[in-house]
């Protein structure tokens, strides 16, 4: 298989003994964004505008508190917290003036600072570019499918993936694989997720056993990381 730069990153990932090769990508993504907003980019104009905009949500908050760069995030959240305080004058002023309509009519309306903080909450320059690199890794892995059969067989060898990703697999396969193709890939990774979603299944099994005192002498064969892997396939989620 003729690799190119771009096809690199996702084709390394198929070849790591991991339970979701995207969610492997994710991983270090996220790793590189957030170098990236803590190295000396957050001083540079256009990435303060947009993580003034934009802010970060909890997890990305929570990360980059705990990363040795405190002066660079303290200055990120002191900009971002000053438009906060100017943006939330108005929804301020539209609360009071919800509030005043409510005590002449009875129909419920949703509050405008429930409406900000749910979006504030939500907007996350990290998320932002992560979605962005996914999206094209995404579409890098049909353009791999439908030309390489040495990726498929990488795929075929792999681990099968996060649900997550696995769902978004089909769903976007059927939008972008003609018919023969998107069968193909159906009959590929269906096998593929049963098996591994049944392997892991008895390794956490055997985990749990594992704490039974007539079994305290047995090997632990392939389960000690067996809750966070199973956890990862279930939900994506990365426990550190």
């Amino acid at each position: 298989m003729k690799e190119k730069i771009y096809t690199i990153p996702l084709t390394e990932a198929f070849e790591k003994d991991c339970e979701c090769a995207f969610c492997e990508i994710e991983r270090k993504l996220d790793k590189e964004i957030l170098d990236y907003v803590l190295g000396p980019s957050y001083m540079e104009e256009d990435i303060r505008e947009e993580t003034n905009k934009h802010g970060f949500c909890k997890y990305h908050y929570d990360k980059m508190f705990h990363a040795q760069n405190r002066l660079g995030v303290a200055l990120m959240v002191s900009t971002h917290l000053k438009k906060i305080k100017n943006d939330i004058e108005s929804v301020l002023a539209d609360e009071q003036a919800v509030g005043k309509r409510k005590l002449f009519q009875k129909s419920a309306q949703t509050s405008p600072i429930a409406k900000y903080t749910e979006v504030l909450s939500e907007d996350c320059y990290a998320c932002g570019r992560a979605k962005k690199r996914m999206d094209g890794y995404i579409d890098t892995f049909f353009y791999l499918w439908k030309r390489e059969p040495d990726f498929r067989s990488k795929v075929k060898e792999s681990k099968g993936f996060c649900l997550n990703h696995f769902s978004r697999l089909i769903s976007e396969g059927r939008e972008k694989l003609n018919d023969s193709s998107f069968n193909d890939l159906l009959s590929t990774l269906i096998p593929i997720e049963r098996e591994n979603l049944a392997r892991i299944s008895d390794e956490l099994d055997w985990f749990i056993q594992k704490f039974d005192y007539r079994f305290q002498n047995e090997p632990w064969k392939n389960s000690k990381d067996s809750l966070e892997r199973a956890i990862l396939k279930i939900s994506s989620a990365r426990l550190e």
